[in-house]
């Protein structure tokens, strides 16, 4: 009767989990982000949340993993926002985007490791580990209709090595996303002027993305070589357009909106 008892006194329901008591393990609320970062600066919100809660604030841990791209003038870790506070189970890690520091047409990543909250070692395996990618977006509103005023040069000798000065052409401008467009004949009429006699009588649309006044761009023309855009945003309005394809043709293009 006593062994019974005591099997009986052993007995108590399994403990699944316990707020105040239980043991602590820290995660990130996710594994990965996106911050595009416009001229006046931007910051991410990165949740980290505890199993348990505390009667006091607790410190949040995190370095930077040697697989960051990101150099640390890009970004700035808010040190007053490293803290859980008191009685809850989340608190919330501010990270500023710098966009002077952010290389042009580039995204850069910066990778976070999860070390612990309150001072001990409790992240677990998983979600310790964040990525944020980062890149500069600036306003772009490039729609229209243009006049293209182009200048270069053929590298053809069947056609006799033609070239254009000043050679107008109209064009249309459509956006396909936020920074992304589409040129209604990405070269400007220039092929039709030069390689008529090849039977290009058609229009080859390009693409281009504005990337804070940047712009760049590729895509194959109908001879199979492809035509590299390079290009900017000028103060006026006008867009300044060089392009060259496989064969070393090149021109260089001023576009005018209309």
């Amino acid at each position: 009767m006593f062994f019974a008892l005591m099997l009986i006194g052993c007995e108590e329901d399994p403990l699944v989990f316990d707020g105040e008591n239980g043991q602590t393990v820290a995660t990130f609320a996710s594994t990965s982000g996106t911050l595009p970062v416009p001229e006046e600066g931007e910051t991410f919100e990165l949740t980290v949340e505890s199993t348990t809660k505390s009667n006091v604030d607790r410190t949040i841990v995190v370095e930077v993993d040697d697989s960051s791209t990101a150099d640390p003038s890009e970004y700035d870790i808010s040190s007053t926002s490293l803290v859980i506070p008191a009685g809850e189970y989340t608190g919330t890690v501010l990270i500023s985007g710098n966009f002077e520091a952010i290389p042009d047409l580039t995204t850069t990543t910066l990778v976070l490791n999860l070390s612990g909250v309150g001072g001990t070692e409790n992240a677990g395996s998983y979600r310790s580990t964040f990525s944020l990618d980062m890149f500069k977006k600036c306003p772009s509103e490039l729609v229209g209709t243009y006049i293209a005023s182009s200048t270069g040069a053929s590298t053809d000798g069947n056609t006799g090595f033609p070239t254009v000065n000043n050679f107008e052409y109209e064009v249309t401008i459509e956006r396909t996303g936020d920074l992304t467009y589409t040129i209604s004949d990405g070269v400007a009429g220039v092929y039709i002027e030069w390689y008529t006699p090849y039977g290009y009588t058609f229009e080859t649309e390009g693409n281009f993305i504005d990337v804070c006044g940047t712009l760049s761009g590729s895509w194959q023309d109908a001879f199979g070589s492809t035509i590299v855009l390079n290009g900017s945003v000028n103060d006026d309005g006008t867009l300044t357009i060089n392009w060259v394809n496989g064969f070393g043709d090149e021109v260089t293009a001023t576009y005018t909106k209309q």
